[in-house]
């Protein structure tokens, strides 16, 4: 894929927890890319290193990280040289983050259409705000009655739906999912899983998934980065992957999952 297909490009990033001796290399040397209109998968297991890459896009990892070394090349620019001004303005209007619990995203003491409207005022001035959470609610599923709703009044799946209205309404160039089915059933993920494929179609998003589960990968990634350690050690379309992994990590992740809809 060449570069200028490329929404998102990662070269060589590093993220280090700790100093000298006590080095901590979180991320170390990860380079992968997101083409317009792609799902790109980030897997490993727990600590490989995948929400932190996930995570330094925008520079949104935690106080005592610090990136050690690379770039992340987002329309054209290097957003790890950019000022905080300007990467706030890039976070939630063309870069947007969905999480694994949506309860702890959103603030129970607002509904959640209050809560889709200081999204939109924050980023997107002058438009009919009450219209706006309508159709963002309608785009996801849910009925526009539950914009007067509160967080604990909605089921798992309906929060996370509720979520992913909120990343777009900034309308985003790239969603960045973070394991965001791993809360939910299993009916619940798959309708997770469908509306992202189908809003990836519809609104043409490119979309990040960070993922430990390669059942998920199957059904929605384009191609896919395998992470160990801090490192990528298998890349790959999905069918090249699930088809012929080569890595024995990639196999062992592969072992492990118990099929959302057993194909084979």
């Amino acid at each position: 894929m060449d570069d200028h297909s490329n929404i998102l490009d990662v070269k060589n990033l590093s993220l280090h927890f700790g100093r000298d001796d006590a080095v901590v290399k979180a991320v170390d040397g990860v380079s992968f890319t997101v083409g317009r209109g792609e799902t790109v998968a980030l897997v490993g297991e727990s600590g490989s290193g995948k929400s932190m890459s996930a995570l330094s896009i925008t520079k949104l990892t935690p106080r005592a990280a610090r990136i050690a070394g690379g770039q992340v090349i987002f329309g054209g620019e290097d957003m790890l040289l950019m000022n905080d001004a300007r990467l706030r303005h890039i976070r939630g209007s063309r870069i947007s983050y969905i999480f694994q619990e949506p309860m702890v995203s959103f603030n129970p003491v607002f509904t959640i259409g209050w809560q889709i409207e200081e999204a939109l005022m924050l980023h997107r001035r002058g438009i009919d705000r009450k219209s706006e959470v309508a159709r963002l609610l309608e785009l996801v599923h849910l009925p526009v009655r539950l914009a007067s709703a509160f967080p604990h009044q909605m089921s798992g799946g309906q929060l996370q739906r509720c979520m992913i209205a909120m990343a777009l309404a900034c309308s985003p160039e790239l969603l960045v999912a973070d394991e965001p089915t791993t809360a939910l059933d299993v009916t619940v993920q798959r309708e997770i899983l469908n509306l992202l494929a189908e809003l990836r179609d519809k609104v043409g998003l490119s979309v990040l998934m960070i993922t430990h589960n390669f059942g998920i990968v199957s059904d929605l990634a384009d191609r896919v980065y395998v992470m160990q350690k801090g490192k990528v050690v298998e890349e790959g379309s999905t069918r090249q992957i699930l088809d012929d992994p080569q890595h024995a990590y990639t196999k062992q992740l592969m072992a492990a999952v118990p099929r959302l809809n057993p194909k084979k």
